[in-house]
């Protein structure tokens, strides 16, 4: 519909302005400046592990092990928030976390330097940064909670998500060029920087007053996950975009355990190699993002979850049998950018069919099936240890592929 000649424009009002300097008056700038540094050590962190994994073992399925045992703690994340509640300073707990992921990455940077390293210190190494990672996690958000005024939660959530974008092409093109030139242990000398630089900077939040609740936090939960599956179940066409979510993170995300071994066995790249193609990867995911925030998918939504899955399934085939580097690089790109998009068409899907009143216990089975990524790469790596890279990454092709398909095909409210 045509906007009226004579309406008048609609101009920020004072009101938004106001929120604005608020939300920044309140230390969301040091939360920004922080968040930065960690999401670029978060990626550079996966990467080098990633790396790591494959030096040490040649296994694809040891790099889809280690990512398996980095997500194990996430679990545990509910059970540690009505531990903690409301009876901590959320922001020191924050920094004392990230310095301790920090302290792990020097660890592992001296086990590496002198050669000591060896898979199960990775192992542990891995399960003691989930483990902090877990303990982040609720506390952050009731952080974000108590500092954050709610008229400016999407806004802040949309300036947290841009660094976390940037953080995916920045850190794994880093660590690849440090690997190249120093090594791997001046990678993780490079994520601890970047791990204590952001507990620094959160330190500097001034102290909001706490007045969020997290006390049984473990028992809303569980009843949380309990509501949530049964209005899944109940309302279509949830059980279909959970049945894509589900099946692809689990069985469709075998080129990730996979990078390292293409990059050093079959293109002979070495670690700049292996920089550039997660850094590609990462790089579509920006690029994705930024046609999201263009475009905000508002329409055949539906469509873009079957066109970018049939897209990742294309690019998984591709990666299996290209021939040169470059082509790999610019497949993993164009499947960053199907990826981000195909995510958020599925999470836009599911918000325009929450049931009344369950809205929250629907989102967290999402929040679930996102977590099942790690996973993932452990299932992708047995099965290309078993059946070879090709056939693993032709199963994660039709995995991707299939549930989509039927969907469109099947259902009609999945195409409406």
């Amino acid at each position: 519909m045509q906007r009226e000649p004579d309406a008048p424009r609609i101009a920020p009002t004072r009101r938004s302005y106001g929120l604005m300097n608020r939300l920044f008056d309140r230390g969301f700038n040091w939360v920004v400046a922080s968040e930065a540094f960690v999401d670029i050590g978060v990626l550079a962190r996966v990467a080098a592990q990633s790396w790591v994994a494959y030096d040490l073992t040649g296994s694809s399925l040891w790099v889809g092990t280690v990512a398996a045992f980095r997500a194990i703690p996430s679990f545990l994340s509910p059970a540690i928030a009505a531990y903690i509640g409301n009876h901590v300073d959320h922001r020191i707990l924050i920094a004392a976390m990230r310095a301790f992921i920090g302290v792990l990455a020097i660890i592992q940077a001296i086990l590496i330097g002198t050669g000591h390293m060896r898979p199960w210190h990775q192992v542990v190494l891995t399960l003691l940064t989930g483990l902090a990672i877990a303990v982040v996690i609720p506390s952050f958000q009731t952080f974000l909670v108590d500092l954050v005024h709610p008229g400016m939660a999407r806004r802040a959530n949309g300036f947290l998500a841009f660094f976390h974008n940037i953080g995916e092409l920045i850190g794994p093109v880093c660590v690849g060029i440090i690997i190249a030139l120093a090594g791997a242990d001046w990678a993780f000398v490079f994520v601890a920087i970047l791990y204590f630089g952001g507990a620094l900077l959160i330190m500097n939040v001034p102290l909001p007053s706490q007045d969020s609740q997290v006390g049984n936090y473990y028992r809303a939960y569980l009843t949380t996950l309990r509501v949530g599956i049964r209005n899944v179940r109940s309302t279509k066409p949830l059980p279909w975009l959970f049945a894509i979510l589900f099946v692809t993170n689990i069985f469709g995300v075998a080129v990730f355990p996979l990078i390292p071994e293409y990059a050093i066995e079959v293109f002979d790249s070495g670690g700049l190699g292996f920089g550039l193609m997660t850094g590609l990867l990462g790089g579509g995911l920006a690029i994705g993002s930024v046609i999201v925030a263009m475009t905000g998918l508002r329409r055949w939504t539906s469509l873009a979850v079957l066109l970018t899955s049939l897209v990742w399934a294309a690019g998984c085939v591709g990666f299996a049998f290209s021939p040169e580097l470059a082509l790999s690089l610019a497949i993993l790109f164009v499947m960053g950018i199907a990826s981000i998009i195909w995510a958020n068409a599925i999470l836009l899907m599911i918000r325009a069919h929450l049931p009344n009143h369950f809205g929250d216990q629907v989102i967290s089975i999402h929040a679930i099936g996102m977590s099942m990524i790690p996973i993932g790469w452990a299932v992708g790596g047995a099965i290309a240890t078993l059946a070879g890279n090709e056939m693993a990454l032709i199963i994660a092709a039709v995995a991707s592929a299939i549930v989509p398909v039927i969907a469109y095909i099947g259902s009609t409210e999945f195409r409406r």
